[in-house]
C-alpha cells in the first residue's frame, strides 16, 4: 500500500505491542518489544528479562527461517530514465521486510553509490509531521462494533477482548480505514509476522550518513487528507474485510518480499497492488495509488528537465507494476524507460 499506509499500520504495531506488554496470553503475539534494560550488563554478560530472552530466541529462529527461504541470488528491479544531463533510477521497494532478509546486490549498490540525491515517497521527518500515531480522532463516530455488520461482530469482539481497554477506546475513535489497517497489522503479527526495517529506511539512513540530500516527492499530510475523503460506507467495507480476512501464512506474508528480491514485476507478481483484497469497492485506488502515480510522474518529468546529476527514486514496488503504474505512465509520456536490472 505504500509508505503512507505503512505509517498508518504503525498504529497497529503500537496497539499490538502495548497488548503484549500487558502479558495477555490469549493474544499470542509472536514477540514483544525489547526494553531499554536489555543493554545493561552484569560481569560482562547481558542481562535479559524473561520476555527479552524470549524475543531474542524468536528473532534468531526467524532469521534462520528467512535465510533458508532465500536460496537464490537477489536482483531487485531497477529502471532508468535520462536526458543528456540527468539520470533518474527508479527502484521499487518493500517498506517492511522479514528480519535478515537479503535484498541488495552489486548492481543496486552501484546505483546507490552513483546517486547524488535520494527521492522517497516521504522522509522520516515528513512522517513525523504527518503524525501517523496521533491522527485526529472523531468522537462522533460510533464504536467499531457498531460500524460493521452482525456477521463480523463476534470476530471483532474476540480481538478487542484481548486488547487493553484504553487501546480499544483509542481504536473506537479511529477513522474506519485506519482501524482496518491497524486490525490487519495486528492479525499479521498474531499469525507470525515479525516485520523489520524496510529498504526505504535503510536507504535514507545511508544517504544521510554520507551527507547526500534526501527529498520527498509528495506531501504526506495532503495524501492523508485525500484518503480521508473516501466515503464512510466504503471505509466500513474495508473494516469488515480486515476483520473477516483469514489469517495469512508465512509464505503469504513473505511473498511480496521474495518477488521484490527476485525482481518479479509481471502482471501476476505479488507486488501488484490489488485493492479488492482490502478494499472491496476499490475506493482507495485513486487517492492511494492512481492519483499519486500521476503526480509522481509529473514530478519526475520536471526533475528530468530542471535538475542535473543522478537521482535514485525509491518507492513502494506496487507503484511500478502493472497498468497505471509509474513505469506505464512514463512510457505514455513518451519517455524511454529502460530496465537496467
Amino acid at each position: 500500500m505504500g509508505r503512507i499506509a505503512l505509517g498508518i499500520a504503525a498504529i497497529g504495531l503500537a496497539v499490538a505491542g502495548a497488548a503484549a506488554a500487558q502479558t495477555v496470553p490469549a493474544l499470542r503475539l509472536p514477540y514483544a518489544a525489547i526494553s531499554p534494560d536489555e543493554a545493561l550488563s552484569l560481569g560482562g554478560a547481558r542481562v535479559f528479562s524473561e520476555v527479552d530472552a524470549g524475543y531474542a530466541a524468536r528473532l534468531k529462529a526467524e532469521k534462520a527461517r528467512v535465510a533458508a527461504s532465500q536460496p537464490y541470488e537477489v536482483h531487485p528491479a531497477i529502471w532508468r530514465i535520462s536526458d543528456p544531463d540527468t539520470t533518474i533510477y527508479l527502484f521499487g521497494t518493500v517498506h517492511t521486510l522479514p528480519p535478515g532478509f537479503r535484498w541488495r546486490n552489486p548492481g543496486l549498490e552501484a546505483v546507490i553509490v552513483r546517486a547524488d540525491t535520494l527521492l522517497l515517497e516521504s522522509t522520516e521527518e515528513d512522517d513525523k509531521d504527518a503524525n501517523f500515531l496521533t491522527l485526529p480522532s472523531d468522537a462522533s463516530l460510533p464504536p467499531l462494533i457498531e460500524r460493521v455488520s452482525h456477521r463480523s461482530r463476534a470476530k471483532l469482539a474476540e480481538l478487542q477482548g484481548v486488547l487493553p481497554a484504553e487501546l480499544v477506546a483509542q481504536m473506537d475513535r479511529m477513522p474506519s480505514w485506519v482501524a482496518a489497517m491497524s486490525i490487519g497489522t495486528i492479525k499479521d503479527m498474531v499469525a507470525g509476522d515479525m516485520p523489520s526495517q524496510g529498504a526505504d529506511d535503510w536507504l535514507e539512513k545511508q544517504f544521510r550518513a554520507t551527507g547526500r540530500p534526501v527529498e520527498a516527492i509528495e506531501d504526506s499530510k495532503q495524501v492523508m487528507d485525500n484518503i480521508g475523503t473516501v466515503p464512510e460506507a466504503d471505509q466500513r467495507l474495508m473494516l469488515e474485510a480486515a476483520i473477516l480476512a483469514p489469517a495469512r501464512t508465512h509464505d503469504e506474508l513473505d511473498s511480496a518480499a521474495h518477488a521484490f528480491a527476485r525482481g518479479e514485476v509481471g502482471t501476476d507478481s505479488p507486488l501488484m497492488i490489488l485493492p479488492t483484497a482490502f478494499d472491496p469497492n476499490a475506493a482507495m485506488a485513486d487517492p492511494l495509488l492512481l492519483e499519486r502515480n500521476a503526480a509522481w510522474v509529473d514530478s519526475l518529468v520536471a526533475r528530468l528537465r530542471e535538475r542535473r546529476g543522478t537521482i535514485l527514486f525509491a518507492a513502494g514496488a506496487g507503484h511500478f507494476v502493472g497498468p497505471g503504474s509509474v513505469i506505464d505512465l512514463l512510457g505514455k509520456r513518451g519517455l524511454k524507460v529502460e530496465r537496467v536490472q
